[in-house]
C-alpha cells in the first residue's frame, strides 16, 4: 500500500498508474486524510464484478436461512451492551 497526496498524484500520475498495474494499491490523501484509492483494472474487476448486488446477496441469504425461527429476545441478546465511547466534535 502506497500513501500519496493529491498534489503528488497530479504530478506523478503515470508512475502511480504503473505501480497500480504492478499490484500496488495507491491511497490518495487530502490534508492527511484518505480520500481515494487507485487500483488496477484487474483488481477492480475482482472486487466489483462478482455479478451479485448486495440486494441479491440478502435475498439469497434469506432463502438459505429464512426458515430459522428466532424470538425477539434471542435477536436482542446479540446486541453489544457495552457503554458507548465518549465522543466530541472538537
Amino acid at each position: 500500500m502506497e500513501l500519496t497526496t493529491i498534489a503528488y498524484a497530479k504530478n506523478n500520475l503515470p508512475r502511480l498508474i504503473h505501480a497500480a498495474e504492478a499490484g500496488d494499491d495507491i491511497h490518495i490523501t487530502r490534508h492527511g486524510r484518505p480520500v481515494a484509492v487507485l487500483i488496477s483494472e484487474e483488481r477492480y474487476q475482482q472486487l466489483f464484478s462478482t455479478g451479485k448486488s448486495v440486494f441479491q446477496a440478502i435475498l439469497q441469504w434469506r432463502e438459505q436461512y429464512g426458515g430459522i425461527d428466532l424470538s425477539d429476545e434471542e435477536v436482542d441478546s446479540w446486541r453489544d451492551r457495552t457503554p458507548a465511547r465518549e465522543f466530541a466534535w472538537d
